[in-house]
């Protein structure tokens, strides 16, 4: 990606997407693309699956207090990796996987514990609406 001016994500020998690669990483256009480029949540809400970067989602004491998307979670592990940790979540609802959150070494509070319950929080303009994406094509020969 530090070389692309453009680059392309396929899925199948077909394009799932094009772009920038700040786009493409950014703005995933679906789940493959999404998972293929790494560092996203793919969550499940009321208009459809959409991506989350885990860079993108703070971690709250309690409940949420604003009107921004947000959902219940168990804290599962923190990892250390220097200068950022990594946070593993199940959410509450059984409909979401594993929620990743990355956060700066300064914003982990070393109080939190695992089995605890917090908020994990983003913003709307943070989550990207993931569109259906490209079906595998079938081999003439597997109908």
């Amino acid at each position: 990606m530090a070389l692309a001016d453009t680059m392309v994500v396929m899925n199948h020998g077909r394009i799932e997407q094009s772009g920038s690669p700040q786009q493409v990483f950014s703005q995933p256009a679906s789940e493959f693309v999404a998972r293929f480029m790494g560092g996203h949540n793919i969550l499940k809400t009321s208009a459809g699956l959409v991506a989350v970067r885990s860079d993108k989602i703070a971690v709250l004491e309690g409940g949420s207090t604003s009107e921004k998307p947000s959902l219940s979670a168990t804290l599962i592990d923190i990892e250390y990796q220097g200068s950022f940790s990594l946070l593993s979540f199940k959410p509450q609802s059984d409909s979401n996987e594993p929620v990743s959150v990355m956060l700066q070494e300064h914003q982990v509070n070393h109080a939190w514990t695992a089995g605890h319950t917090y908020q994990l929080q983003w913003a709307e303009a943070d989550s990207h609406l993931l569109g259906p994406g490209l079906s595998p094509r079938r081999s003439p020969i597997a109908a």
